[in-house]
């Protein structure tokens, strides 16, 4: 199982104020609180325990979780090279891209191979990233696996976990599609 999530740090920065009364008590733990205190740059750390959360609960609900708005729940530790996520029972491997324009990070439970897209998907309306995204992940696997990319589809399961078709039958690959901003991502395991 694998979760992604991507932050447009230019959007982030034009739409949300972390620095409000509260946000960061009501989001994150004592320990990632002071993880952000004795940050060199806090918005950044903000933004990327907020990213692990994000590809951990990802994986939670594809393993079964029932979905829930706590993200207290699951609490991050930043490791030398790699991060950790602990929700419940589960710690989940993390590992995280930082740049001037996003922040990617991709969490899973074993140390399985990932394979990666980022694409800019500026000027675009929500919808039309998510198509986008959606068309490009379709079109990299069927590439990647000499599958017809025309009888390739994306449904999603009873829990809203994204599945990949061909015609009717469920391929059982562990994907995860994000998009933000103008910034979208997948990430599959190989």
């Amino acid at each position: 199982m694998i979760g992604n999530d991507i932050i447009d740090l230019q959007e982030t920065m034009r739409t949300t104020n972390w620095k409000r009364s509260g946000f960061l008590k009501k989001i994150f733990t004592e320990k990632e609180q002071h993880i952000i205190a004795v940050s060199d740059n806090s918005f950044l750390i903000v933004w990327q325990l907020w990213s692990m959360k994000e590809s951990a609960y990802k994986v939670f609900i594809q393993a079964g979780g029932k979905p829930f708005y706590n993200p207290r729940r699951l609490e991050c530790s930043l490791k030398s090279g790699y991060g950790e996520v602990s929700i419940e029972s589960i710690i989940l491997k993390t590992e995280t891209i930082s740049n001037t324009d996003y922040i990617f990070s991709v969490a899973k439970k074993q140390d399985d191979e990932v394979k990666n897209g980022v694409f800019n998907l500026a000027g675009m309306t929500t919808e039309k990233q998510s198509a986008l995204l959606k068309q490009e992940f379709i079109k990299d696997f069927s590439v990647e696996n000499g599958l017809n990319v025309e009888v390739l589809s994306i449904r999603k399961s009873g829990a809203g976990v994204p599945r990949l078709f061909d015609k009717d039958i469920d391929l059982d690959i562990s994907f995860s599609l994000s998009h933000h901003g103008k910034y979208a991502s997948y990430s599959i395991l190989n």
